[in-house]
């Protein structure tokens, strides 16, 4: 019998308890369940992207998939990491969804530098970062970094509905708009290289 989602032993640690916001002086989440879904969604997902039910077995379980897994990300991973890649693309792929995370807070009004740094691989110079539900309407998202960056911006929904995707070619400021309906997930996935996102400032257009 297939081993149901819930008996994977990724935990809660990383389904619901320890993905909190992160407010102004709230603690961070853990560090390892916050790292494996920004590396599952900057670097796996760069491969899986898209490939849903019925494009892969998971009968074999997380441990099979071990080499196939260090040797995408570059170096050894342990078998705790290995099952929470698993769990993330099993879930993904059988849900045509993106595994469910907490958004940093409110899309509103700005946010800096400090709390998008959880949000950044460095490895793969890119950033997964949750941002909630906007606003209904026609929004901007307004990025600045700290250099010129290379690279590409992509706005899409939990159910992984592209709404919106920028080219980044040197630029050190960079403003996404999209119409919203206000009752989706909506989630930015940023390919910047070496330039680090100082902001995000969210924005009604025209305003």
């Amino acid at each position: 019998m297939r081993e149901s989602l819930s008996r994977l032993p990724l935990l809660a640690a990383i389904l619901t308890g320890t993905l909190l916001p992160l407010a102004a002086h709230a603690q961070l989440p853990d560090p390892a369940a916050l790292a494996a879904v920004v590396q599952f969604n900057t670097m796996c997902s760069n491969c899986h992207d898209a490939e849903c039910s019925g494009r892969m077995s998971f009968d074999s379980g997380a441990p099979a998939a071990h080499a196939h897994i260090e040797r995408h990300l570059g170096g050894p991973a342990s078998e705790t990491q290995v099952a929470a890649l698993f769990a993330m693309l099993r879930l993904v792929k059988e849900t045509c969804r993106h595994y469910p995370v907490v958004p940093i807070r409110p899309a509103r009004g700005t946010w800096l530098a400090e709390e998008l740094a959880p949000w950044h691989n460095p490895q793969a110079g890119a950033y997964f970062i949750p941002l909630g539900k906007l606003a209904a309407g026609r929004q901007q998202i307004h990025l600045e970094f700290d250099r010129p960056a290379d690279g590409q911006a992509r706005v899409d929904t939990d159910r992984m509905e592209i709404v919106a995707e920028e080219r980044l070619c040197r630029d050190e400021n960079k403003t996404i708009e999209l119409d919203a309906s206000g009752d989706l997930e909506h989630f930015l996935h940023l390919k910047s290289g070496q330039a680090i996102l100082l902001r995000i400032e969210f924005r009604r257009a025209g305003d």
